[in-house]
Formats: C-alpha cells, structure tokens, sequence
C-alpha cells in the first residue's frame, strides 16, 4: 500500500507501479518510512501479513509508535528494541523479536537510513520470517544430539563411548562364558583433574584426556578396549588375563600415560586404578564387573593418588546338589 499524496507530481503513476509491483514480489516484509517524524509512506502485503495488520493501517502510522505496538501485548521481545527505536541518523540496526500468534513467529527487524545529499530523509524497515529457519535449527540441533547419543565414538577423545563399551562388554562375558576364560575390567581415574582444568584451563585438560586415551589404546593389545567412561574416567576390557597378567599389562600402560600427562601439564600426574576379574565359575553379570571396578577404584582413591586396587573375587555358582 503506499500513500500518492506523498509521491511527486511528475511521474508519480509509474512510481507508484513499480514500487507496488517491487513490495509485491518481495518475500521480506518491507515498510517506507519519510519525513522528520518518519511517517509510513508505503508497506508490502508480506509486511502486514507478518504484523497481522491490514495495509492500510500502517501508511500513515509514525515508525516509533508502529514498533511501539508491535512489541506491545503478547508479543515478546528477544533483542531490545531500543537500537531500533534510537538508531542514529546513517546507522543499520538489526533486532529480533518473538511475536505471539498462532502460530507464534520469530521476525528479524532491520532498519536502514534513506539519504539525499548526505541527509537522513527517511528510513527503509525490511521484516525478514525467521520463524521456519529457528525450527530447522531446532529440529537440527535435536538430530545431532540423539546422533551423538546413538553414536559409538566419544566426541572429545575419538575413543570408544560409554553406550559402545557396555554393548562389548556384554558381548564379551557371553563369549567368556562359552570359552571358561577369565577377562578383566580396569577403571582408570586421572588424579587432580579438577585442579588441571582449575590451574591451567579446561583446553589443557581436554588435550590431556585426548592423548591419555591415545596412549592407553597405543598401549593395549589388539583385543582389548578402550572407553570414555565418564568425565575424566576411562575403562579397559581385557579379555582373557588373569591377575598377574593384567599387573603387567597396567603397570605398562600407567608409566606411559605418566610421562605423557608430565609432559602436556608439565608436572607428574598419576592415576588411581580399580580392576575387577571375572573368573568363572561365577554368575556375576558384565553390570556387575564394572560395578566391583568402580568400587576397587574407589577403595584405590581412598588409599591415596597413584595406587591400584585389583578385586579378583568372582561369586562362584552354588551347586544345590551338594549342599546341605
């Protein structure tokens, strides 16, 4: 809609046409502001449409009291306004606001000057719907996050994640079940994390997970696996090894994880150890291995950084025949 008594007398009717035809084609909303008081001069229907006004009401309507109504009532501002209602003379300004309706809408508001021989004589508001852009971005960031769940990689170390080491585990009891053989479970806890992150930042206790992990897969033998637990908590699987092996297998793996943390914190960090075994016979479930590995690294904890505690005390079957 546009004002005529504003356009110029000469060739008023083409203008008038073209500019008609230009906010008719626009998909932005588009409002003309002119004059010292900035009066609408002419408004697209896109425009009304998303204001939920008919045209003929905005022409006319000074800019100030429009963005006045605009965010009045239920309509709730995400960006304050402020800078829209005060830009300076030659300043574009953008805000945002969430306008209630149904259905409600996100609308990005830009205001620019309009200048004749470097005077400000008007403005040029364009309302872009965001509305559809905010729910693809929402509905995005909902996928990523049930990708990363659903995924078997841990994002910040690249090793195995929790959701991938208990499907192994339980795969893993099932077989040494079969076999009669023993398999291991270590938890393995860095000593100080917090103090690490505190002291020299959270970067240098993320590049310190990421090459612990590296190491500790560099250092494990081809069957095994390595874990992102939780937080700064990694796990091993270790099949078939009894309590003398995995002693090896852990001291190898604890000395080269040591002078890996010396180098990037640049002083020496330990790690409390929990190991429980599985020895069969036993009616013990892969739940019940991780839980005695988290008890044994607690008990580790307890007794001071650096110390390993090994729980070798599978629960044996009960034979009912033979008992009583």
């Amino acid at each position: 809609m546009y004002d005529r008594r504003r356009m110029s007398e000469g060739n008023a009717t083409f203008a008038e046409s073209a500019l008609a035809a230009m906010l008719e084609l626009l998909d932005e909303g588009v409002l003309l502001f002119e004059g010292d008081g900035l009066v609408c001069l002419a408004a697209s229907r896109r425009a009304s449409e998303m204001l939920g006004v008919p045209p003929d009401s905005l022409v006319g309507r000074g800019r100030a009291e429009l963005l006045a109504s605009v965010t009045s009532g239920d309509a709730v501002t995400l960006h304050s306004l402020a800078e829209l209602l005060g830009a300076a003379d030659d300043a574009t300004v953008r805000g945002t606001i969430a306008m209630a309706g149904e259905p409600p809408r996100i609308v990005e508001w830009a205001t620019a000057p309009l200048l004749r021989d470097g005077r400000t004589v008007g403005r040029v508001d364009v309302i872009a719907d965001r509305t559809r852009q905010r729910q693809l971005e929402a509905a995005l960031a909902t996928a990523r996050e049930k990708m990363a769940e659903s995924s078997l990689v841990d994002e910040l170390t690249g090793l195995a994640n929790r959701k991938h080491f208990e499907h192994e585990i339980d795969r893993e009891h099932r077989r040494s079940q079969r076999a009669w053989s023993s398999y291991a479970i270590a938890r393995i806890d860095i000593d100080g994390m917090s103090s690490i992150n505190s002291q020299l930042g959270h970067g240098t206790g993320d590049r310190l997970l990421r090459r612990l992990g590296e190491e500790l897969k560099s250092a494990r033998r081809e069957y095994d696996l390595v874990a992102r637990w939780e937080q700064d908590e990694l796990i091993v699987l270790l099949p078939g090894i009894d309590d003398t092996s995995v002693k090896a297998v852990l001291s190898r793996s604890i000395a080269a994880m040591r002078d890996v943390a010396g180098e990037i914190v640049g002083r020496e960090v330990t790690f409390c150890v929990g190991v429980a075994l599985w020895i069969p016979p036993s009616v013990e479930t892969a739940n019940d291995i991780v839980a005695r590995a988290g008890t044994a690294l607690q008990a580790a904890q307890l007794m001071g950084r650096g110390t390993t505690e090994i729980d070798s005390s599978s629960v044996e079957w009960k034979d009912d025949l033979s008992s009583g």
